[in-house]
């Protein structure tokens, strides 16, 4: 399943709706012509429409606009960059966490009786 439809769906899931129609309300310029089409994998979510519903899910809307570009990628080249990012982007990410995690982490005092 593509990114697209597949976050329309986590969309779903989040607030709780049980019909793509739900959705629709939320989401401008969302209709049921474009959803039946990213449904069906010949159309994508705009990037306004993937940072409307990452704020309002409270994720990563980078990380959601990077799927989105891989998502619309035309070509393998251009989709194996795309992934190379998203791996490099999520290292840094991971290598920061931890630093940040070590640096919070208060020394210990080893006292030898």
């Amino acid at each position: 399943m593509a990114f697209s439809s597949e976050l329309i769906d986590k969309y779903k899931k989040f607030k709780d709706y049980t019909q793509d129609k739900q959705v629709l309300s939320d989401v401008e310029s969302l209709h049921q012509g474009n959803l039946s089409k990213i449904r069906k994998g010949e159309r994508h979510l705009t990037a306004n429409q993937v940072i409307y519903i990452a704020e309002a899910m409270e994720i990563d809307v980078k990380e959601a606009l990077l799927q989105l570009a891989l998502e619309k990628s035309k070509s393998k080249e251009e989709s194996a960059v795309w992934t190379d990012v998203i791996k490099k982007i999520s290292a840094a990410c991971a290598i920061v966490g931890l630093c940040l995690g070590l640096a919070a982490e208060p020394e210990s005092k080893e006292t030898f009786a």
